[in-house]
C-alpha cells in the first residue's frame, strides 16, 4: 500500500529559525572577517579537522522527495556556497530510539550569501542545490576509528514543496 507523502513547504532561512538545528552563518556583512563559531565544535573523538571543497553538478527540481537524511554524531558539518548558489536545507531531530523524527522535520530555502553549520547529531538532508553547477566549502572534523557519518532511509514519504505554491 502506497502512503501519501508527508508535504514538507520550504519557508525563507531565518538564524531564529534554524537556531534549534545549528547556526546561519551570514556572508553579506562588509566586514573583513565573517567568523563561524561553531564550524568545529566536535567531541574529543574527532581529532582531524578537514576542509574540502563539493561540487553539486545537478539542481534539485521541486517538489523533491526525499529518501534519506544523514547525522554526524562527533562533529559539527558547515557548508558555504562558494559560487553563489542557492540551496535548500532540510533538518529534523532524533526520536527516542535516535532516529529522524520526521514530526519536527522543517525545510528552508538558503540564499546564495548564507552558509550553515549543522548542529552534532542534527539529521539533515544530503546537499540540494537551486542552480548547478554549485560549489561549496565543507569543514567537518573526522575520528580515526570511522562511523562519522551516519546515514538512514526515512520511515514514510516526505515531499517538499513549495510554499504558497510560487517559485522558489
Amino acid at each position: 500500500m502506497l502512503m501519501t507523502p508527508i508535504q514538507l513547504p520550504i519557508e525563507p532561512l531565518t538564524p531564529h529559525a534554524f537556531h534549534p538545528f545549528g547556526e546561519v552563518i551570514s556572508m553579506v556583512s562588509d566586514a573583513r572577517r565573517n567568523h563561524v563559531s561553531q564550524a568545529f565544535d566536535r567531541t574529543s573523538e574527532a581529532v582531524e579537522p578537514r576542509l574540502w571543497v563539493a561540487t553539486v553538478a545537478q539542481a534539485v527540481q521541486l517538489p523533491l522527495d526525499l529518501k534519506a537524511m544523514e547525522r554526524h554524531p562527533f562533529s559539527t558539518q558547515t557548508f558555504l556556497p562558494v559560487n553563489g548558489c542557492g540551496y535548500i536545507v532540510v533538518v529534523c531531530h532524533a526520536d527516542a530510539d535516535g532516529q529522524p523524527d520526521l514530526a519536527t522535520l522543517r525545510a528552508f530555502e538558503a540564499a546564495s550569501d548564507q552558509g550553515v553549520t549543522y548542529a552534532r547529531n542534527v539529521w539533515h538532508h544530503g546537499l540540494s542545490a537551486l542552480q548547478a553547477p554549485a560549489k561549496f566549502a565543507v569543514c567537518m572534523s573526522f575520528t580515526e576509528t570511522g562511523g562519522d557519518d551516519v546515514f538512514v532511509p526515512l520511515s514514510a514519504p516526505v515531499q517538499l514543496v513549495v510554499k504558497g505554491g510560487g517559485d522558489v
